[in-house]
């Protein structure tokens, strides 16, 4: 990666656009994106990206919750609880991702995402033509909505990915929100999840090499971070506005085809030698 190269510039303003753009509309941080389209571009170097990804997913989240408040769709019943536990098991994730190898831990989370993949499917194949409910049955309960919230933080911190790939099926299945509801919510619990991984993994940031065995630094991490920011708070506002355009099924549709792409990768990844 040259940042004195134009065309490097160019990828990495391009890869931030699309991240946050897909994060906005299905209230991830954008991670899942960023990190492998980084290490497609440039090859890999986990830690680094995921350092710089994490503080990208802040921004991401502010912009993505800024649009969904002026809709009245984050809930107060859910949005709080939320927030607070995927921040404390964030902690949590960032250690366990410096600490110990987290291959078997991502194959883990990638099947539990195919799982999730499988449910959408599913639920899209037996409700085909009918609607959601606007929210007035909603299951939503402290110690469920914590639970998922702890799955979610902790997957943000482990993988650096933002957690709502995670928590917006699962606010879905569980509590049944809907899914415009769901989005916006897990973009709201984003904001402190992403936040606290951010400090705790670039605090540490230091301690680590890259895969060359080169030490990285935190300066490496907040330029990468502030080249990807501005396309992707742009996208992740555009987004946003788009999960109030386009069709529930569309949406449905793209978290389902995220969810077995991520999963597969997550797999693959998890069980490579």
């Amino acid at each position: 990666m040259d940042l004195a190269s134009i065309p490097d510039l160019t990828i990495i303003a391009a890869i931030g656009l699309l991240g946050g753009m897909l994060g906005g509309v299905l209230g991830l941080g954008g991670s899942l994106l960023i990190i492998p389209a980084l290490t497609l571009a440039f090859g890999p170097n986990q830690h680094l990206y995921q350092a710089a990804a994490l503080i990208v997913n802040v921004l991401v989240a502010i912009t993505a919750t800024l649009r969904h408040r002026g809709r009245g769709t984050i809930r107060r019943d859910t949005a709080p609880m939320l927030a607070v536990t995927a921040g404390l098991a964030a902690v949590g994730g960032v250690l366990a991702s410096n600490l110990f190898d987290a291959k078997r831990l991502m194959a883990l989370f990638g099947i539990f995402l195919l799982c999730c993949a499988l449910s959408e499917v599913v639920g899209l194949a037996r409700r085909k033509g009918s609607t959601e409910s606007d929210g007035s049955d909603a299951r939503v309960a402290k110690p469920r909505t914590g639970a998922i919230g702890l799955i979610g933080g902790f997957a943000s911190g482990l993988l650096g990915i933002g957690g709502g790939a995670i928590m917006v099926p699962l606010l879905r299945g569980w509590t049944r929100l809907p899914t415009r509801q769901a989005v916006a919510c897990s973009a709201a619990a984003m904001i402190l999840a992403c936040m606290v991984g951010a400090i705790a993994k670039n605090a540490t940031v230091g301690n680590l090499r890259s895969p060359a065995g080169e030490a990285l630094s935190l300066q490496q991490s907040l330029t990468l971070a502030a080249l990807l920011a501005p396309t992707a708070t742009a996208g992740a506002s555009l987004g946003a506005a788009l999960v109030y355009r386009l069709p529930v099924r569309t949406i449905r549709a793209l978290l389902a085809a995220l969810l077995i792409v991520a999963g597969t990768r997550m797999v693959i990844g998890g069980f490579a030698a």
